[in-house]
C-alpha cells in the first residue's frame, strides 16, 4: 500500500509542477531568459546615422557600464564613449551617460531583451532608439 501512495504522490507532484510552470505549445513566443530588473549585458543598436554599443552589469536593478557610439557625418565617423549608471524597475529604464562633454539622461522601456530608450536629438526631436542583444564585434563591424 505504501508504494501506491508514494506513486500517487509523485504523480501529483509532477502534474502540479508542470501545470505551475506552464507547458509551452507551438503558439508560445520564444523569448530568451533575462533576469528580472536587469538589462542584457551587451546591447547594440543602429539607425541611419549612428551605431551604439552598451555593455552593462545589473545588480539588484542598479546598472553600471559603458556606452560607445559612432555617428556618421560628412566629416567621417565621430566616436564617443561614456560611463553609464542607471536603474531598471520592471520594464522602465533610466540611464545616465557621462560623456567627456557632459551628461545625458535617457529614459526607456525594456521589452524582453530589447531596450528602447528615448534619445534627444540635436534638432530637439526625441528618437526611439532600439537596442538588441549583440556583441562588441557587431558594433565594430557596423561602425567601420
Amino acid at each position: 500500500m505504501n508504494i501506491r501512495y508514494a506513486a500517487l504522490a509523485a504523480t501529483a507532484i509532477c502534474a502540479l509542477s508542470a501545470a505551475g510552470c506552464g507547458i509551452a505549445d507551438d503558439t508560445d513566443p520564444v523569448v530568451p531568459a533575462v533576469a528580472i530588473d536587469a538589462l542584457p549585458p551587451v546591447l547594440v543598436g543602429e539607425d541611419s546615422g549612428s551605431v551604439t554599443l552598451i555593455e552593462t552589469t545589473t545588480r539588484y536593478g542598479n546598472i553600471t557600464g559603458t556606452m560607445d557610439t559612432t555617428e556618421f557625418s560628412d566629416d567621417g565617423p565621430q566616436r564617443q564613449s561614456a560611463s553609464l549608471t542607471g536603474i531598471v524597475t520592471g520594464d522602465q529604464v533610466v540611464l545616465s551617460a557621462n560623456f567627456p562633454t557632459g551628461t545625458t539622461i535617457f529614459t526607456g522601456t525594456l521589452f524582453g531583451t530589447t531596450l528602447t530608450p528615448q534619445v534627444p536629438q540635436q534638432n530637439g526631436q526625441i528618437e526611439n532608439y532600439v537596442l538588441r542583444p549583440g556583441t562588441a564585434a557587431d558594433y565594430d563591424q557596423r561602425s567601420a
